[in-house]
């Protein structure tokens, strides 16, 4: 009864939070964990406990990728790549596991698997940020894979999806007759055999150089990543509940957590802006959104968040500005994934980052400790959103 009084006596998520950075702070491992898991029986999707327990996870695992290290560098072992690259995954170190991948390629150019894992990674990057770089590497690194194993299913059927995604027919109908030569007979390959039929066109007329930039372009593929049949994506999207998330936003306004939030829709339109004047819906897209400059060293952007137009509107232009043009570059100069960008004046903090599919800004007071703010509102949207915040 002690030692779960102990765990909740404060029975928030900041509470439970900060105990367990507390315990993982003095190295206590196992009971910065015990926390963790009781208070996720209670916020099961609490951004911050789920933080808490990937880097508890991470902890633990840290003899473990030494050792896979060291096996990498006695004798370039393909099997320690292989888990290493995975165990990086799984702990959900995308850009370690990215760079691990280009060696294994680098150093075994004539092995499939390097190829395949690296041909997978692009493809998530390419069906994340539309980067039309990403589709034209993740392209070339699957065909190798495939050419090196005549065999192998699992390349060719990326390669179908990312052209069924990109709406490249005649590639399609390419892969569909491969597909069906090597597993014609396996039932889970029915529907997408279906789709693909459906979708494929041997004769039709294809630039797939002009179809990847015009989707970089336009910002959407052709086609849904969750409507291929063997793709996992749809059953871990989170779509916004738009009428529950003004009432969150609302509520999170009149209790002075914040001064205003803004949450964009990936195409930039507004889903929901709140402020002390109100909740209000969709505000069209400006040319005049402000250029605030970006100090690379502190990883913050300088100057004021508000332009010289009416306040909310100036506001939804930062969160636009952020969104559109600073995550995505940082991505661009290979930065790695810019989960959340931080930005300081006088007027006030500004915090603009992802949770589920929707861009979030959050505005407070320059005495409002940005991280803590951002945490607030993550928290409370993650209940009509379905998934943690980034």
């Amino acid at each position: 009864m002690g030692r779960f009084a102990d765990w909740f006596g404060g029975r928030s998520v900041t509470a439970l939070v900060d105990r367990a950075r507390q315990k993982l702070a003095n190295g206590k491992l196992d009971e910065a964990a015990r926390v963790v898991e009781a208070g996720l029986e209670r916020y099961p999707t609490s951004s911050g406990l789920l933080d808490l327990r990937l880097s508890i996870r991470r902890a633990r695992a840290h003899k473990t990728m030494r050792r896979l290290e060291q096996r990498i560098e006695m004798n370039g072992d393909p099997i320690a790549y292989e888990e290493l690259i995975r165990l990086y995954q799984e702990l959900e170190l995308p850009d370690e596991a990215r760079r691990m991948a280009e060696t294994f390629v680098s150093e075994h150019p004539q092995r499939d698997a390097p190829h395949l894992i690296l041909g997978e990674m692009l493809l998530e990057c390419f069906l994340d940020d539309l980067q039309a770089r990403h589709g034209h590497r993740a392209q070339e690194h699957l065909l190798q894979a495939a050419n090196l194993n005549g065999l192998a299913v699992r390349p060719r059927l990326l390669l179908a999806e990312f052209y069924f995604c990109i709406d490249a027919r005649k590639s399609l109908a390419l892969m569909q007759e491969s597909l069906e030569r090597m597993a014609a007979d396996t039932g889970s390959m029915e529907a997408a055999f279906a789709v693909m039929a459906e979708v494929a066109d041997a004769k039709a007329e294809e630039k797939l150089d002009g179809l990847l930039e015009r989707i970089e372009v336009d910002g959407r593929l052709r086609r849904d990543p969750g409507d291929w049949p063997l793709s996992n994506r749809h059953r871990s999207s989170s779509e916004l509940d738009e009428s529950a998330a003004d009432k969150v936003v609302r509520k999170l306004i009149d209790k002075d957590a914040v001064d205003e939030v803004v949450l964009l829709r990936r195409d930039g339109s507004v889903a929901t802006h709140a402020s002390p004047l109100g909740v209000r819906g969709e505000v069209k897209p400006t040319d005049e959104a402000p250029e605030p400059s970006y100090d690379e060293s502190a990883g913050t952007l300088l100057g004021s968040p508000i332009s010289h137009k009416e306040p909310e509107d100036g506001f939804v232009d930062v969160v636009r500005t952020v969104s559109g043009k600073v995550l995505p570059q940082a991505r661009e100069f290979d930065m790695g994934k810019l989960s959340r960008c931080t930005i300081r004046s006088r007027q006030g903090n500004v915090v603009v980052g992802k949770v589920g599919n929707v861009i979030v800004g959050v505005r407070g007071a320059s005495a409002r400790e940005p991280a803590r703010m951002w945490e607030r509102v993550a928290h409370a949207l993650e209940s009509v959103t379905g998934r943690s915040a980034s």
